[in-house]
């Protein structure tokens, strides 16, 4: 799945620029229930401000406590080196920024260098969900030996026993063993039909 088909749009952001005062954008983020949000101008991506960066810029440059949030700007305190990433680009690729660079969401620019929108662990989450197929059908878990055919073999017997395939994952659990794990979602109403003959024929079901 490409990018551009769980992002959120840039028209339906919230975002400041980098003149504003920090206590401005503290302000929107609390009328808002956020903890960071975008900082552009115009059709540009600049960086990202939360709620954390400016509560330890300002106690950590206020320690008198005679300045005010109004002293300073976002550009003083946000962070520029927010992951950015194209359209047509793979969902996957959104998702490994998200897990190891520890940011809010991934930017999202096009071929012109627009700010186009984001990526937020919230439509990753989601995505994953609708993949599974969590609350459609009944789950079945399979283990099987990683060895070509047994996927194909596995459908075979879910549709020769009246099964509707909703959704078909393959997780590697990273053992030192050659063993995969399918979750299957699916329609029947021959349930413990289809997981008898999973079982005869040599899986082991969960």
């Amino acid at each position: 799945m490409f990018v551009n088909n769980l992002m959120l749009l840039k028209e339906k952001l919230i975002t400041v620029t980098p003149k504003v005062t920090i206590g401005k954008a503290l302000e929107i983020m609390d009328e808002n229930n956020f903890l960071s949000i975008p900082v552009a101008e115009g059709n540009k991506f600049i960086g990202s401000i939360s709620k954390e960066r400016i509560y330890t810029y300002y106690y950590e440059n206020c320690l008198d406590k005679k300045c005010l949030l109004s002293d300073f700007i976002v550009e003083n305190v946000m962070r520029t080196d927010v992951p950015v990433i194209n359209p047509m680009q793979q969902v996957e690729e959104a998702a490994h920024f998200l897990e190891t660079r520890s940011v809010s969401f991934v930017a999202v620019v096009d071929n012109n260098g627009d700010f186009a929108g984001i990526v937020t662990h919230h439509a990753i989450f989601h995505q994953f969900t609708e993949l599974l197929g969590l609350n459609k059908g009944r789950r079945l878990g399979v283990i099987a030996i990683d060895i070509q055919g047994q996927i194909s073999k596995l459908s075979k017997i879910i549709t020769e026993n009246k099964g509707n395939i909703i959704s078909f994952v393959v997780i590697d659990p990273k053992s030192l063993t050659e063993l995969k794990e399918i979750v299957v979602r699916l329609e029947t109403d021959n349930y413990d039909g289809i997981v008898a003959k999973v079982k005869a024929a040599g899986f082991k079901v969960e």
